[in-house]
This record gives C-alpha cells, structure tokens and sequence, in this order.
C-alpha cells in the first residue's frame, strides 16, 4: 500500500473511533436498542475534510461493527482504489476494505483487543 493510500485507510479509523464513541454516548443514554436511529454519525469515508452525517440504526451500526474491515460511508464516498461497496441503500453503502487496507483497519479497531490505546 502507498503513503497515500494509508493515510486513506487511517481516516477512515479515526472517523470509526469517533463513531464508536458517540454509540457509546447513545448506549448509555438509554437508547432503544431494537429500533432507534443512531443521530449524527460521521460517514467513515478516506476523505479527511468530509463532516457529512450518515443516519442507521443501531443494528445497522452494530451488523457493520461486527467486521472490522466494514465501514458506513455514505453513497458516492467509497473509495474503488481500497475497498468495494458491500452493501447498498438509499443513504448509506457499507464498504469493505481489501486486503492491504484492511491491515491498517484491523490495527486500529477499537473493538479489538490488540487496538492502540486513544
């Protein structure tokens, strides 16, 4: 993977680190697990000047969290050079990272016991 590239891939973590803290916020606020949309989530895209929201909902968000090489994004913002869009609706694709890429998203996932501490 270039420079370029991983600097893609390391956007895309920060932006899920923000993403995991504010369902954090949501879990702790009493949030209805069964059906609640998830308020202002950052899409997950590699470009690092991107403060677009993406709406889901938490299980949505939780089926995405499950693979750490997935990440929201919304459509028009995947990035064909790293990753290929896995699932589609009307506001938001969930891309998965291919192989090299994925390396840089396993490393910084924080669900992950081996992540870097933030």
């Amino acid at each position: 993977m270039d420079a370029d590239q991983e600097r893609r891939a390391r956007n895309e973590a920060i932006f899920r680190e923000v993403n995991e803290r504010i369902e954090e916020l949501s879990r702790r606020g009493g949030i209805d697990e069964e059906d609640s949309l998830l308020p202002g989530f950052v899409c997950e895209c590699s470009d690092e000047t991107c403060t677009e929201l993406i709406q889901v909902s938490y299980q949505q968000y939780e089926a995405v969290r499950e693979n750490p090489r997935r990440f929201l994004v919304l459509p028009g913002h995947q990035d064909p050079d790293v990753e290929r869009v896995v699932e589609e609706s009307a506001n938001v694709f969930v891309v998965e990272k291919d192989i090299e890429a994925a390396e840089v998203a396993l490393e910084h996932d924080p669900r992950s016991d081996d992540a870097p501490e933030g």
